[in-house]
């Protein structure tokens, strides 16, 4: 499961960032409105969790706009706002829960779980790109009509290159994506899982999967 965190406090958007990884997620971060407006739109996230007030674009803005663009991704507004008016305010522009500050962590993981339980009733995560198809739900992938059999980091690189496809990754975002603080930086871990990965793959991976030569990878339509 795939989180966007927005924040413009450093400190806490860091504590929000490590409690997501420490309950088992994947996150992605922001620091103001328009950067995380261009995340959200390019999509792949299963919930978003947005501070209210931020620079650049406010998270009530961004929500408008996912929903105004049909896409029905979770969002949880995040606030010291605590009025009732401010709260239906939120939820007028489309966001499905909201946290106030200061919070408790158990609480908001409840919260980013049941909006995510309730949006996997309406959609699965099916990629596909090319012959590939990537079930995420299920954690299954496929080339053609043959099955792939991936370790569980291998499918986290493979799920990353399939959610970002056509665009250039960097081998440090790909680092703190897919390893997080597990990475080391001396290695060169991500060139031999995507060595792994296009011998799994055959000749889609070989094909598919592109070096761009002292940056890293891309994942081509």
């Amino acid at each position: 499961m795939r989180i966007l965190v927005v924040e413009d406090d450093t400190h806490l958007r860091l504590l929000l960032e490590r409690i997501f990884l420490e309950a088992g997620y994947d996150v992605e971060a922001a620091q103001d409105g328009t950067a995380a407006d261009a995340l959200a739109a390019r999509g792949g996230f299963d919930a978003l969790v947005l501070d209210w007030m931020l620079p650049g674009m406010d998270g009530s803005e961004i929500c408008r706009r996912l929903r105004d663009a049909n896409d029905a991704t979770p969002v949880i507004l995040f606030t010291a706002k605590d009025a009732v008016h401010d709260r239906v305010a939120g939820l007028d522009v489309g966001a499905d829960d909201y946290i106030v500050k200061p919070f408790h962590v158990d609480e908001l993981l409840a919260r980013v779980r049941t909006v995510i339980r309730r949006a996997g009733t309406q959609r699965r995560a099916l990629y596909k790109a090319g012959a590939l198809q990537l079930d995420v739900g299920a954690r299954t992938a496929k080339v053609g009509e043959d099955d792939v059999d991936l370790t569980a980091r291998e499918f986290g690189l493979l799920e990353y290159l399939v959610r970002n496809t056509g665009l250039g990754l960097s081998r440090a975002q790909i680092e703190e994506h897919v390893w997080g603080s597990q990475f080391v930086s001396s290695s060169n871990v991500v060139d031999v899982f995507v060595r792994r990965l296009r011998r799994k793959l055959g000749s889609f991976g070989r094909k598919g999967i592109e070096t761009l030569r002292g940056y890293g990878y891309r994942l081509k339509n």
